[in-house]
C-alpha cells in the first residue's frame, strides 16, 4: 500500500510538466512536418515544371494540409491533424502557399511568417518568396 501511495504522489507531480513535454514534442514535429513538405512542394515544382501548392484543412494548419498539383489537383503528400493542444499562429499566415515552376512563392506575395506554439515552446517557420524555407526556435519576428 505504502509503494501504490508512493506511487501516486510521484505521478501527480510528474504528469503537469509530462504534458508540457508532449505538446512542446508536437510543435517540434508540425514544424519538422510543414518545413519538409514545403521543401517537398517546391522541388516537385522545379521536377514536374508545374504549380504546386500547399493548402491548410479547416481552419488552420494545425488541422493537417495537403500537398497538391495545381492544374489537375493531384495529392503529393498529406499531414493529418495535431493531437496535443498546438497553435499555428501569427500575421502572414496564408490558407494557400503556391509554388510556380521556378520554385518561387507565387502565392502569397511576400514572405510567410508561422509561429508554431506548444506548451511554452515557440518555434518559427520562414518562407521567403524565392522559395527558401527554414525554421528555428522562438516566436517569428
Amino acid at each position: 500500500m505504502t509503494v501504490v501511495s508512493i506511487l501516486a504522489v510521484l505521478i501527480g507531480i510528474i504528469a503537469p510538466s509530462f504534458s508540457q513535454f508532449l505538446a512542446a514534442q508536437q510543435a517540434k514535429s508540425l514544424t519538422y512536418d510543414l518545413t519538409g513538405d514545403l521543401l517537398l512542394a517546391r522541388n516537385e515544382a522545379l521536377k514536374r515544371n508545374a504549380s504546386i501548392s500547399v493548402s491548410r484543412v479547416g481552419a488552420g494548419w494545425e488541422q493537417g494540409w495537403t500537398v497538391a498539383t495545381v492544374a489537375t489537383n493531384q495529392p503529393l503528400s498529406h499531414r493529418n491533424p495535431v493531437v496535443q493542444s498546438v497553435t499555428v499562429s501569427g500575421a502572414l499566415v496564408p490558407a494557400v502557399i503556391t509554388f510556380d515552376p521556378n520554385g518561387r512563392v507565387s502565392s502569397p506575395l511576400g514572405s510567410v511568417r508561422m509561429t508554431i506554439s506548444g506548451g511554452q515552446n515557440d518555434r518559427c517557420v520562414e518562407l521567403d518568396p524565392s522559395g527558401r524555407v527554414r525554421s528555428h526556435t522562438g516566436a517569428c519576428p
